[in-house]
């Protein structure tokens, strides 16, 4: 193996980067030669020199499994620390991931794990903050050419750490990992990339060649004109109506969008009363965005100038603002000419219908919703919230300032409440407290005294018992006197005192999510009664709290990056909900075509996608729960990263809008089969895609802190 290894190394040990001095003394560094026995162990081995991590010794060790790591010594001042730092390099054909695993004392499975996306051949400088350890934060902001962050588990104080583990996980092809001197201090490092660029100028990942890489900015112009011509004046079958939906299935017509159940299933009817199943292609937009983090600029090469024929294609993200560049929109602008929009727009909508979608759907581009008079769905802005928050992103929601922003988000609609092309809206997207099983209430205890929440807590208490304090004392354990102490005093681990304690504070917890989605859900019915509310597009079925939402939402959405469509949550929600279930949310990526992660599901090559897309959809339109689906995205993401380091292979199209022929043709046989089988006149196809281990993300075990 170490052979195998050295002969790519010699690829990729052209990218290095320089370190900036620290301002204080690093409290604890672990060496390599440290961990040299238990990496041996592993399979691996010190290199003394001739690393591609310049400045001494590095180990270098396999890929493996979750849980079979290198454990940092014992006794490190984690208590007076701030940053966990260190360089890595992965070596192999696609990103790698890092894991960070932290473990309290006497416990063997990690309170919380860090994952860190490398891109492939990329000396890479990491920096964990220990602030992660709150469990507060799900994401870490970019640093320097890693890919995405992520950070799950439960909080663990760093007094309680006994020992941590460092692995890179194993995915879907031999990798190795380099890994310098593991440092804990209190400065995040200044780090600087240097070397070669990573993408060409047409934004392709120069370390490998591929069937379908475009060769040259001439071909490029060649292909988009051609592209521009290809499905001209194309429409839906024959039993379609304009809008796509099927004539052979009639209700009621309102002018809107609506849902129906006809006694054995569900549909969305539209404004003409035609049976209507939503096909959406999410992030339908002229190419995709990378973020330009501010010492990684070398690894883009000389892009453009702002002010010359591409500066549309530069923009800004976050605060403070960072540049970004869209190679797929700099590629429009090479091909078309100042007209681009026009031609993309023409292109884009030709290629919607001619592959059978039928919705516009979210995180598209307003411009093209507008030119191409198709169906389409609406994210909301950003959601209602407060300057206090009280678990991750959850609002203090029982705040006169919780209400008045959802009066002013809710204004957002008046836009759109007369036009009967829109199906309908989603309250937001994934939101950050859902994504496990969490006792809000609890969580909001353990920080920030004084919110109007916790005075919401204290009078549903007082209620409770009956204003009986010393009863309601004596049952939580905690030792309180007042029910107002609650909103003054931090209350640690409160469900973990007792099983009422718990109880309790589960049922508040209810009122909160009630609270929280029911404000802004009302007050967006006043502004527009015309359009569906789709719900908020959970990452998954986490929580037992998500059904308290359900009495403002017409739809229930969820994001289900799955095979097949989960039936058994699906016909759960619909069973407890009494309403329709719309997929927000899902892929198919591959290792074969330009990029080097999957995404969420990973399969083996091209064709492999598009049998899955076939499996999914087909399997999706028979069941009675679901009225649609919606396939996240258009344009594959950009090779060096968006905003959080994805960079999937997931489009229907790559960076130079070249179609993926193979997922296309796939696409359109199951937008066909669509309405045949929700009249239960066809079987969905049953083939089944070569599934690989997902790159570029980790599936984490759902934490169930104070729940029940």
């Amino acid at each position: 193996m170490r052979a195998a290894h050295a002969g790519r190394i010699v690829a990729v040990a052209w990218l290095f980067a320089g370190t900036g001095a620290a301002t204080t003394p690093d409290l604890a560094q672990v060496t390599p030669r440290q961990l040299a026995a238990q990496a041996e162990q592993l399979g691996g081995d010190l290199v003394p020199s001739g690393s591609p991590l310049a400045g001494g010794p590095a180990l270098r060790v396999p890929s493996t499994p979750v849980g079979t790591a290198l454990r940092l010594p014992a006794g490190l001042p984690w208590t007076h620390a701030r940053f966990l730092t260190m360089e890595a390099l992965v070596d192999g054909d696609h990103s790698g991931e890092l894991l960070v695993r932290f473990f309290a004392t006497g416990e063997f499975e990690p309170r919380l794990t860090v994952s860190l996306g490398l891109f492939p051949g990329l000396r890479t400088p990491l920096a964990v903050p220990l602030s992660v350890l709150d469990a507060e934060a799900l994401f870490l902001p970019r640093t320097p050419g890693r890919l995405k962050g992520r950070v799950r588990g439960n909080r663990i104080a760093a007094a309680e750490i006994e020992r941590v583990e460092v692995q890179l996980r194993e995915t879907a092809g031999p990798q190795a990992l380099y890994l310098g001197p593991i440092t804990l201090g209190n400065d995040e490092p200044r780090f600087r990339l240097s070397g070669k660029p990573l993408v060409d100028e047409l934004g392709q990942w120069v370390g490998r060649e591929w069937e379908g890489k475009t060769p040259s900015d001439a071909f490029l112009g060649t292909q988009l004109t051609f592209a521009l011509d290809e499905n001209e004046g194309a429409t839906y079958p024959n039993a379609w109506c304009p809008r796509g939906g099927t004539t052979e299935k009639t209700f009621a017509a309102t002018g809107f969008f609506r849902t129906e159940h006809d006694g054995e299933r569900w549909w969305l009817v539209d404004p003409e009363g035609h049976g209507f199943y939503s096909l959406g292609l999410d992030a339908v937009r002229p190419g995709e965005v990378a973020t330009i983090v501010p010492g990684s600029e070398a690894l883009f090469g000389r892009l453009p100038s702002k002010r010359g024929p591409l500066g549309g294609a530069w923009g800004t993200w976050g605060t403070p603002p960072i540049d970004t560049f869209s190679f797929g929109r700099a590629n429009l602008i090479r091909s078309f000419g100042p007209e681009w929009r026009k031609d993309w727009t023409a292109m884009t909508r030709s290629r919607l219908v001619a592959w059978h979608f039928n919705t516009v759907a979210n995180w598209s581009d307003p411009l093209f919703v507008k030119d191409a008079q198709l169906p389409y769905v609406i994210p909301m802005p950003p959601y209602p919230t407060t300057a206090t928050l009280l678990y991750r992103d959850f609002p203090d929601v029982f705040a006169e300032e919780f209400r008045s922003s959802s009066q002013r988000y809710a204004q957002h609609l008046v836009a759109y409440r007369d036009d009967p092309n829109l199906i309908g809206y989603f309250m937001r997207n994934e939101p950050k407290w859902a994504f496990e099983a969490r006792n809000l209430a609890a969580e909001m205890l353990e920080a920030n005294p004084g919110t109007e929440t916790r005075k919401a807590l204290a009078h549903w208490l007082r209620k409770r018992y009956r204003d009986d304090a010393a009863d309601w004392s004596v049952a939580w354990g905690l030792g309180l006197r007042s029910f107002d102490d609650l909103v003054g005093q931090t209350v640690p681990g409160a469900a973990d005192r007792s099983e009422i304690a718990r109880r309790d504070l589960w049922e508040f917890s209810k009122e909160m999510v009630r609270a929280y989605v029911g404000i802004p859900g009302l007050a967006c019915h006043d502004v527009d009664p015309n359009h569906l509310n789709l719900g908020m597009r959970y990452a998954s079925l986490s929580s037992e709290l998500l059904y308290e939402a359900v009495g403002v939402f017409d739809v229930f959405s969820i994001n289900a990056y799955e095979m097949v469509p989960p039936r058994d949550v699906i016909a759960e929600i619909a069973a407890r909900t009494r309403r329709p279930v719309l997929i927000g949310e899902f892929h198919f990526g591959a290792l074969d075509r330009g990029l080097p992660s999957t995404g969420l599901r990973g399969v083996e090559s091209q064709n492999e996608r598009g049998i899955a897309y076939r499996r999914y959809v087909e399997t999706a339109a028979a069941n009675p729960d679901l009225i649609g689906v919606h396939y996240f995205i258009l344009n594959d993401q950009e090779v060096l990263g968006r905003f959080d380091g994805e960079n999937y292979q997931i489009g229907f199209v790559d960076v130079c809008n070249r179609v993926y022929r193979e997922l296309a043709d796939s696409a359109t046989r199951a937008h066909r089969a669509v309405y045949e089988l929700m009249l239960g006149r066809a079987r969905p196809y049953v083939g089944k895609a070569r599934e690989i281990p997902r790159v570029g993300r980790l599936t984490f075990p759902t934490s169930q802190r104070g729940v029940p």
